[in-house]
Order: C-alpha cells, then structure tokens, then sequence
C-alpha cells in the first residue's frame, strides 16, 4: 500500500522526468525544422546556379538570404539537439580514465558553465537583436532591400534553447532524477542493413 507521504515525493520527480521529454520533442522538431532548411537552402542555391548559367538571370538576393536566413536558421536550431545528445567537442583523454562517480560531477559541472554561457550568450544576442528591430535592419541587393533584422532573433532563441536543456540536464545530475531527455543518437557505422547480421 502506497502512502500518501511516498506518492507526494514520487511526484515531482515523475513530472522533472515528464518535463525532459516535452523538451525532447521540441529540440527534435527543432532540429527537423533545422533538416528542412538545409535542404530549401540546398534547392535555392541550385535553383540560383541553374538560372545563373541557363537562362543568364540569376535569382536576386540569394547571396544574402543564404547568409543572412538559411545558415544561421540552420545552425542556432541545432544547437540544442547537439546539446540533449551531448555531442560537442569534447576531450576525454583524462576523464574516462577517472572513476565514474567523479565523471558523473565533472558533468553536471560542464552543465553548469553551459548555463551560465548561453544565458549570457542569449541575453547579448537579444539586446543586439532588440536594436537591429529598432532600425528595421536590411542589406541592399541591387534596387531590393531584404529585411534581416528577423533572423537576428533566432540567434537568441537558440542559445536560451541550449540554456534550457543544459539547465535540465544540471537539475537531473544535482537531483539524480532520471532524464527524459533522448540522448541517444545512433552513428551510421552502428546501422546495420536489413538482412543483414548484427
């Protein structure tokens, strides 16, 4: 028989483990929207090439969407799937050799500076993309003004996304709660061909 005291403790924690996966599912979708991107910006500059060299008009202002849209849309949204996957650069010369408990806070310490990293990185990044929306910011392609002062709040976006992950991911390693976020993350030399042995 549960008591009431053991279902009241449980519960916070079954809820953090909650928490971790409406995380997952938004970095994940995140980074699909990330997919997507990549392959418009694959499209477009292709499109661009072929209109270039075929019809001798090349589409207007590709250059500057690609840079000022397409590459920093791409990479801030992903940042936060490298985070939940832990997939930055890292050395581990020295810390797989030391035992696992002291990895386990070494961690949760890497957890921490991310936090205190990205939350400085977002609010730089808003108060830059605060003024760039102020002046409306644009870059001129020929007689067409394109509007870039949108993209600059991507940039925050994205590390208050990595802020958030890093903070959850800190908030389990304090707490030992299980994560729910998905971490896992298969390497194409780890796939194997249907019929064929593992």
């Amino acid at each position: 028989m549960t008591t009431p005291t053991a279902g009241r403790a449980a519960t916070p924690e079954r809820g953090l483990t909650r928490l971790g996966r409406v995380i997952s599912r938004v970095v994940s979708l995140l980074s699909f929207i990330g997919t997507v991107l990549l392959a418009v910006m694959v499209l477009h500059i292709t499109l661009d090439v072929a209109s270039r060299y075929i019809l001798n008009t090349p589409l207007p202002g590709t250059i500057e969407i690609v840079i000022n849209y397409h590459m920093i849309i791409i990479g801030f949204l992903s940042l936060s799937f490298t985070e939940e996957k832990n997939r930055n650069i890292s050395v581990e010369l020295v810390a797989d050799l030391l035992p696992k408990r002291v990895q386990l806070r070494l961690d949760v310490l890497a957890s921490f500076v991310s936090v205190v990293v990205f939350g400085f990185l977002t609010y730089r990044n808003w108060v830059e993309a605060m003024k760039k929306f102020d002046i409306l910011a644009f870059v001129t392609q020929g007689t067409t003004d394109i509007p870039i002062w949108p993209a600059y709040f991507v940039v925050p976006f994205g590390c208050a996304m990595v802020c958030l992950v890093a903070l959850y991911k800190l908030i389990c390693g304090l707490t030992g709660v299980k994560s729910g976020l998905d971490s896992e993350l298969f390497d194409v030399d780890e796939l194997t061909v249907p019929g064929e042995a593992a």
